[in-house]
């Protein structure tokens, strides 16, 4: 038998067995993309007592309960998360896949802390099931993404705690995006 004929035997009996499910395909992964930073509140005078403010996905912030002062007025950066599988990567199986997302606070990333958690608009995909309500984490399920990177804005309410160093509050949270079975 030559060569020729074995490679195209060998070929031939690979795509046979990928057409049955038999051959594994490359993992699946998905790329996260988020702000390296989270949104400064920038300069904040620190009072007895804890202070919220919130972070609109717009970027406007507002002092939601407490007494500390933000010395600035101006809107903060919102974090845009991008969620994206390669450009015709047909490996990961993106435009077959629902994809599970779960963004939570770091505990002890600085002397503020995410308290609270709300999901902005969607683009490139739609949601599988409801909308995430705003929590503590934040878990929505997404349906198949595609092709082309999706993305969202991130709300948060940050709680500046009491007895805080006076000065910029930093705090941080992780996202996460995993296929579904």
């Amino acid at each position: 038998m030559s060569l020729r004929r074995t490679l195209l035997i060998a070929l031939l009996g690979f795509v046979i067995l990928a057409a049955i499910g038999m051959a594994r395909p490359a993992a699946a992964q998905i790329t996260v993309t988020a702000p390296t930073a989270t949104p400064s509140l920038g300069k904040v005078i620190a009072t007895s007592g804890t202070s919220t403010f919130r972070i609109a996905t717009d970027g406007t912030v507002t002092r939601t309960s407490g007494t500390a002062v933000r010395l600035s007025n101006a809107a903060v950066s919102a974090p845009t998360v991008t969620l994206d599988c390669g450009l015709l990567n047909l490996a990961s199986l993106c435009v077959l896949r629902r994809v599970r997302v779960t963004v939570v606070p770091v505990a002890n990333s600085g002397p503020a802390k995410i308290t609270e958690l709300r999901m902005g608009n969607l683009s490139g995909v739609t949601l599988y099931g409801a909308a995430p309500t705003p929590g503590a984490t934040l878990t929505f399920d997404l349906n198949a993404m595609g092709i082309l990177p999706i993305t969202f804005k991130l709300g948060m309410d940050v709680a500046v705690q009491s007895g805080s160093v006076t000065g910029d509050q930093t705090f941080a949270y992780t996202v996460n995006a995993d296929f579904l079975p």
